[in-house]
């Protein structure tokens, strides 16, 4: 099994971030901390999440769970899968895609040839 980083999510007072803003729908950046997605997403690797995406069938997704954020290839069919490209990690059947966040759509690494675009 791959050593996952630990990192605290800390709650916010939902007054401060309503997503009401139009910065609700921007573009994000995250930093892969696990191989999970390996070999397409290293440790390290930056992802830019965009919220406004509607997830399709084979997209890259930024899906929140009851402890964590994840980043899962979607497979919607009858019973949608969130699943891992590394195989240490165990696939994820989901009821509905409410708790993704969004779509990747970019990937960059320490060197030009890492980065990619996505969709």
């Amino acid at each position: 099994m791959s050593t996952i980083k630990d990192i605290p999510i800390n709650s916010i007072d939902a007054s401060e971030n309503s997503g009401e803003s139009c910065s609700a729908s921007e573009p994000f950046a995250l930093r892969m901390l696990d191989t999970s997605m390996s070999p397409e997403f290293d440790i390290d690797h930056i992802v830019i999440i965009d919220p406004s995406i509607t997830p399709k069938n084979g997209d890259f997704v930024l899906y929140e769970t009851k402890s964590s954020l994840i980043i899962r290839k979607i497979e919607i069919a009858e019973n949608t899968v969130l699943k891992a490209l590394n195989p240490n990690f165990s696939d994820m059947p989901i009821e509905n895609t409410d708790s993704v966040l969004g779509v990747v759509t970019q990937r960059s690494g320490k060197r030009r040839k890492y980065h990619k675009k996505y969709g």
